[in-house]
């Protein structure tokens, strides 16, 4: 029986004393958490549909065979865009590397940890660690820390002239403004421009803009819309440029 998470609160996680708890549920398609944090460090991972989560940081689309790595401590909210069948790991900061407890990320899921996920969540909460129980924690912690993360990260900017920019893209992907259109409009050169966003985002603005694009494709995609429909509002001219950038980026 998998455990459910309309049983648990942040308390009720804490007070189980194993290194990696596990919980599922179902949810509806539109359902908004609000913003919440958990001590823990969270591993988001649908078996079915497909959501988005927020921090201040970013955003991430998370579809079916992806899953979601929020470190403990940091507060983000999550949409589902699709009907989501969610099992829910939680996983003391203490076990896993110092890396995997900075920044969100998105990491392809293999078959292996799925079904160890799956597993899991079926067992007992206070499991015994030296049962198989405790044998698919410690592969289910190894697989997330190790496995690289995707592209599907959509890192925030800090500068606000930026976030201004970055806001009426999100708004509207489709806007056609090239890099020159931007500084331009924000009263910087070219080159100040592009070292300036790649230094606030990790990213050069086509690469941002690939990301933003292809996370309101997926968006509108899991809303049942085609391609045709969706490329003109995301800023392609044919459904096959469209898919040309989602699989480069997939």
């Amino acid at each position: 029986m998998l455990h459910s998470l309309s049983t648990s609160s942040a308390d009720f996680i804490e007070s189980i004393n194993r290194p990696v708890v596990v919980l599922s549920k179902e949810y509806a398609r539109g359902h908004h958490t609000g913003l919440h944090i958990h001590e823990r460090t969270q591993f988001l991972f649908a078996t079915q549909g497909t959501m988005r989560a927020r921090t201040q940081y970013g955003s991430w689309i998370v579809p079916p065979a992806y899953g979601l790595l929020i470190p403990g401590g940091m507060e983000h909210e999550v949409e589902m865009l699709e009907e989501v069948s969610l099992r829910s790991a939680y996983i003391q900061p203490a076990v896993m590397p110092e890396a995997c407890l900075r920044t969100c990320r998105v990491i392809q899921v293999p078959l292996l940890l799925s079904a160890c996920i799956d597993r899991f969540a079926s067992r007992p909460l206070e499991y015994d660690n030296d049962d198989i129980a405790g044998n698919l924690a410690a592969i289910i912690i190894k697989e997330i820390a190790t496995i690289p993360p995707s592209a599907m990260a959509l890192p925030f900017p800090a500068t606000p002239k930026f976030q201004a920019m970055t806001d009426a893209m999100l708004n509207n992907p489709s806007i056609p403004k090239s890099i020159d259109d931007w500084a331009f409009e924000l009263g910087m050169s070219r080159r100040s421009f592009t070292r300036a966003f790649r230094q606030d985002t990790g990213l050069t603005f086509d690469q941002w803009r690939q990301r933003l694009r292809f996370q309101a494709a997926a968006q509108l995609i899991a809303s049942g819309q085609p391609l045709s429909r969706i490329a003109p509002k995301v800023g392609y001219t044919s459904a096959a440029a469209l898919k040309a950038m989602m699989n480069r980026l997939n």
